[in-house]
């Protein structure tokens, strides 16, 4: 089985090619909503948010309230690592679980952040989905009604992932609305 990683940063559009990908018959394993679904339903991740993030990150009925998490670690790089070190472990075995259970010989992950998550020991090749920044700064700000100046600290935490990918051999494809995709994605799976 052929493992392809579909990277990105915020608002490049890794989710419109893993929407074409699926429309094409092929498996998308989504890191983002993988995660959302393992800390929802592991009480393990959840006492680490509540204790070591923020405690009003957690509610009462056991609910993460994720734009106060949000708010949280992308404003302390030390509790987003954190965080991000909690959760990478439950995606990278649940991923692997998912291949397993892939009959097609080719699938893919969405993954914002391969290097960072340890993702990267798990694909065996990498497509990098990239856009202007003015363009995924309107995109993010429209899309999660978020004002421009949050949309960039996101970006900023994403700015060293990408660079450690800038030494790997990648598929670059181009979302700025100008290029057309579907040739790109056509292209990249030949």
């Amino acid at each position: 089985m052929k493992r392809i990683a579909i990277v990105g940063g915020i608002g490049t559009g890794k989710s419109v090619v893993s929407r074409i990908l699926r429309a094409m018959g092929y498996p998308v394993y989504d890191s983002d909503t993988e995660a959302r679904r393992l800390m929802d339903a592991d009480s393990g991740i959840k006492d680490v948010i509540r204790r070591e993030i923020h405690s009003g990150a957690v509610t009462a009925d056991g609910r993460i309230d994720r734009s106060l998490l949000a708010d949280v670690v992308f404003s302390d790089e030390a509790k987003r690592l954190r965080l991000n070190e909690v959760t990478h472990s439950a995606v990278r075995n649940d991923f692997v679980e998912w291949c397993a259970a892939q009959a097609h010989p080719m699938v893919f992950v969405e993954c914002a952040i391969l290097c960072e998550s340890g993702m990267i020991r798990h694909v065996d090749e990498i497509w990098e989905v990239t856009a202007p920044e003015a363009l995924r700064v309107e995109r993010v700000c429209r899309r999660n009604a978020l004002k421009p100046e949050q949309v960039l600290r996101r970006m900023s935490a994403q700015s060293a992932e990408y660079e450690a990918l800038r030494s790997v051999e990648r598929v670059v494809i181009v979302n700025d609305e100008v290029s057309p995709l579907l040739p790109q994605i056509e292209n990249a799976l030949k």
